[in-house]
């Protein structure tokens, strides 16, 4: 069974392995992933590295095992040709040393190194863009995904999903294409949920959830063969089997990890601990000094990090590209709200557009909108419930009113953070020809008024004001 053949941007597939195209690109680069995705995700500069080049050579690697089977293809029918050419010589002694039919083993005969799979391990707090950052990348290639939450995971036997769960929903986005499958993306999201507990002393509780399901996943990130069984029609009587092999299908573990800066701050302040017993509340401090000022702790991540959290050294064995994304900056924050072509910014002013409404946020506003999601602590996703409830009433009463235009500034974003609704100062509305006054107001509170002053006869005015008239009073809501 055959669905239809994946059609991103980035390439065209032939046969079962894409040819990567990127504009006028035959060949897709690492480059260009990259370039692609930072139309999308902001910051995070080296884990974009590492996800473009693991993908890059994950394909690079499809694409050279099917030249080899297409290589011990021809080279089979071409030992069947020659076969069939000596079945024709009445030499008995010569077709005695010929054998009827050649079965070569993959890799027997082909002197080509097989490229092995390259699993990748992305850490980093909440928000940071970990999921937006492989839900981009399967956009772009246009390849079967599947993103599994490993919190629902549990041994074979036991109320939950088995493992195999992450190889039937990359069946099932693959239209059930075994081909299709077997070169697809597979997110295990929230994988340090399944850190080993720490226990004192001895402990009889089987861990099915956690040491349980690292155990199982080995031989699947490994590379092995996976049965997955379909029901289908009415009733689900029809069951259908599809053997797929993991070997080429690429795992990227995601996770936050909290809790793991302390450990790495801990093995640094160790390592570099002078004189006696350094003191146990002076351990953070002393492994900060030996770190550069520019860096995170997360860079200096190590396998015996990891084990100490609670991941088993086989799994992380099994997973040698490990990228921590490094906490988002208020810098960032703001350029989240701005550049991205999906910014929630850019969603709120076309959604707004929609229904005739012009939607503007002063500069000053937006800095105050990125600095209440860094305090939040939830990263970027904080932003999109902050606009969510700073535009609820703004988004209940402009459509079908007579209002064109709305304006938020510092003052309304701050005085609804942390003041009550009674004393909150809400946006500010502007009909169909007060535009020169919405205008005004936006520079005013941008500063540039001064800089870039209105001449009179460019300015948008309503017939019958004074042009010299004073700042305008600020709408509030409509009654």
């Amino acid at each position: 069974m055959t669905g239809a053949r994946p059609s991103g941007p980035l390439f065209r597939r032939a046969s079962t392995v894409p040819t990567f195209t990127y504009g006028n690109q035959q060949h897709l680069s690492p480059r260009a992933i990259k370039a692609y995705l930072d139309n999308y995700v902001i910051g995070q500069e080296h884990a974009k590295m590492v996800i473009s080049v693991a993908v890059y050579n994950h394909y690079l690697r499809a694409q050279n095992s099917e030249d080899r089977k297409r290589r011990m293809r021809k080279d089979f029918d071409s030992r069947l040709r020659s076969d069939a050419i000596i079945e024709d010589i009445p030499d008995e002694s010569v077709q005695a040393t010929q054998p009827k039919a050649f079965f070569v083993a993959e890799g027997e005969e082909d002197d080509t190194p097989v490229l092995e799979k390259t699993n990748v391990l992305l850490l980093g707090p909440t928000g940071s863009g970990k999921t937006l950052l492989m839900q981009t990348v399967a956009k772009v290639l246009g390849v079967p995904f599947a993103m599994v939450d490993c919190t629902s995971l549990t041994q074979a036997g036991y109320i939950g999903d088995d493992v195999d769960i992450c190889i039937q929903r990359l069946l099932a986005n693959a239209d059930y294409d075994v081909e299709k499958a077997e070169f697809g993306i597979v997110v295990l999201d929230e994988c340090d949920k399944l850190a080993k507990p720490a226990r004192v002393g001895f402990s009889s509780t089987k861990d099915i959830s956690g040491e349980g399901v690292q155990q199982a996943l080995l031989q699947m990130l490994e590379g092995s063969t996976v049965t997955v069984t379909r029901k289908s029609g009415t009733a689900g009587q029809t069951k259908e089997s599809y053997s797929v092999n993991t070997n080429n299908i690429l795992f990227v573990l995601s996770g936050a990890f909290v809790g793991l800066e302390s450990i790495i701050e801990e093995r640094v302040s160790d390592k570099h601990a002078i004189g006696f017993k350094t003191a146990p509340d002076s351990g953070a401090s002393m492994g900060n000094f030996f770190m550069p000022s520019n860096a995170h702790v997360l860079n200096f991540v190590e396998v015996q990090d990891l084990t100490k959290f609670g991941m088993i050294p086989e799994l992380v064995g099994r997973i040698p590209h490990i990228s921590p994304l490094l906490p988002l900056s208020e810098a960032d924050m703001l350029r989240i709200i701005t550049e991205p072509k999906n910014s929630i910014m850019k969603q709120y002013e076309h959604s707004f557009k929609m229904f005739g409404v012009e939607l503007k946020f002063t500069t000053a506003a937006l800095q105050a909108l990125a600095k209440s999601a860094l305090a939040q602590g939830t990263g970027a996703r904080g932003l999109k419930g902050i606009m969510a409830r700073l535009l609820l009433n703004v988004n209940y009463e402009l459509p079908e009113s007579s209002t064109k235009y709305v304006l938020v500034t510092e003052e309304v974003v701050k005085t609804f953070m942390h003041a009550d609704e009674s004393e909150r100062v809400r946006p500010f509305y502007f009909s169909r020809g007060e535009q020169y006054k919405f205008l005004n107001e936006l520079a005013s509170e941008n500063q540039i008024a001064h800089e870039l002053p209105l001449e009179p006869h460019t300015r948008d005015t309503v017939p019958g004001e004074d042009e010299d008239e004073p700042t305008p009073q600020r709408v509030g809501f409509i009654e």
